[in-house]
């Protein structure tokens, strides 16, 4: 009897439309809704910075440097004189082996330009007059009291970019010269060769006499020599 009762009581709630009641989502239900997927990551390397050019300089070239052989080099001067008595032309040339020095050149062969120092000496000038040699040491040189003329290197100009052992290279070497008590700057063109440890070559310039305080020479009746001097260096260079 009381299952009819039941029953009839479901039937009229049901009838008046009240719904029946919600269901609760059960916790585990919502802690699994809460949960974000996992994601997995792979190691990846660091990217490398680019390199910076301004950083990665060349090394330098290691410096060679090679001695003046005195034996086998030799300075010498050239000036022209006037001789009075027939109005005639001469070149006076005077030449000393009294040359000593040492210039550098980089490992790969290129000079670098810099002269350590290059000195004649001045009393040891000799030409084909002993009357001019004289003169020339006692009176106008003074060479007993200003024995040397010095050079050393302040620069070069149009030095090669690249160079072959045994060929021949021409620059310009610029530097200071002293003679007697005054120095001078000087452009030398200078040719030489390297070939193993030796090199060969010459370097030219001219100057005036009256740059370096003196005048040339001048025996009154007899000659007049012109003021500019053609100077020369032989040389040939051992590596040390």
């Amino acid at each position: 009897m009381k299952y009819i009762l039941l029953a009839c009581v479901l039937l009229l709630l049901v009838s008046c439309g009240t719904p029946p009641p919600a269901v609760e989502p059960s916790p585990t239900t919502q802690v699994e809704s809460a949960v974000e997927p996992t994601v997995v990551v792979a190691d990846v390397a660091p990217t490398a910075a680019p390199a910076d050019p301004a950083a990665e300089q060349a090394e330098p070239a290691a410096v060679r440097v090679f001695e003046i052989d005195s034996a086998q080099s030799s300075a010498a001067y050239a000036v022209e004189e006037i001789f009075f008595s027939d109005n005639r032309l001469f070149t006076a040339v005077g030449v000393t082996n009294a040359v000593e020095g040492a210039f550098e050149v980089t490992s790969n062969g290129k000079p670098s330009g810099k002269v350590t120092r290059i000195r004649v000496d001045l009393r040891t000038l000799t030409s084909d007059s002993p009357r001019r040699d004289r003169a020339i040491r006692r009176q106008w040189l003074e060479s007993d009291k200003y024995p040397y003329a010095d050079f050393v290197s302040t620069g070069a100009l149009n030095l090669p970019e690249s160079y072959t052992e045994g060929a021949q290279v021409t620059f310009t070497l610029v530097g200071d010269m002293t003679v007697r008590d005054v120095t001078k700057p000087v452009e030398w063109t200078v040719v030489g060769t390297l070939q193993g440890n030796t090199v060969t070559g010459e370097a030219k310039t001219v100057i005036k006499m009256s740059d370096f305080g003196f005048d040339a020479p001048d025996i009154f009746g007899v000659l007049k020599a012109e003021d500019e001097a053609a100077l020369t260096v032989k040389f040939v260079a051992t590596e040390k």
